[in-house]
């Protein structure tokens, strides 16, 4: 879908610059009304081109989402009392360590549906992992002990899901986060997948599903 974006952002800068070359030839023959009015389309073109761009280069960095698609899978080991190393492999291939706190492991991510039409044209639902973080079973634990939480996304460009949001585009469907939380075990392995209605994760291993029927 990013490239759909980029052939407009292409046609658009290609009509501001048509527009401003007709705006140079009727100023060096006096036209100055003309010369005015192309330019100012020129102008507008070309904005709106560099938008596009931007706005491309952010939906980059989202992946394209199917009726259910697997996104990452995640393996704890711990390494001191309520605390774990969490290696997550995304589906593009990514292998990070990062190191939990609590009892439940939470993982956020961002899905952008598109109306219709706009599917008509080749915009494919898309998603983008945010965050990872831990998370304490009880309240008073969350009141008082440490959070860690990392960032797994980031925006580049034009942050295509804030303009949204303000502006209301029309051939945004919808816009909504989605997370999934689950215990954290010595060994327990998780496979998480995102579908229409958002991240689904499920036990991998024996270490996970034994900490799943535990769970409370």
């Amino acid at each position: 879908m990013s490239e759909a974006i980029l052939v407009l952002a292409g046609l658009l800068t290609l009509g501001g610059l048509a527009s401003l070359w007709r705006a140079w030839r009727h100023w060096i023959r006096g036209w100055r009304w003309r010369a005015g009015g192309h330019g100012g389309v020129g102008v507008a073109l070309s904005a709106l081109a560099v938008l596009a761009g931007l706005a491309a280069v952010d939906l980059a960095g989202y992946q394209r989402l199917a009726m259910e698609a697997p996104v990452a899978t995640i393996r704890f080991q711990s390494v001191g009392p309520d605390t774990y190393i969490a290696d997550l492999t995304t589906q593009a291939g990514s292998v990070r360590g990062y190191r939990l706190r609590g009892q439940d492991w939470r993982l956020d991510a961002r899905v952008l549906k598109w109306r219709t039409w706009a599917a008509l044209l080749g915009f494919e639902p898309l998603y983008q992992l945010r965050r990872l973080s831990g998370r304490y079973a009880t309240v008073a634990d969350a009141r008082s002990q440490t959070h860690t939480v990392y960032a797994l996304g980031r925006d580049r460009g034009v942050d295509v899901w804030l303009w949204a949001r303000r502006l209301r585009l029309p051939f945004v469907d919808a816009l909504y986060g989605s997370s999934v939380y689950l215990p954290m075990a010595n060994g327990a392995e998780y496979r998480v997948s995102i579908g229409i209605d958002g991240l689904i994760a499920r036990p991998a291993n024996a270490a996970a599903r034994q900490a799943v029927d535990g769970w409370h």
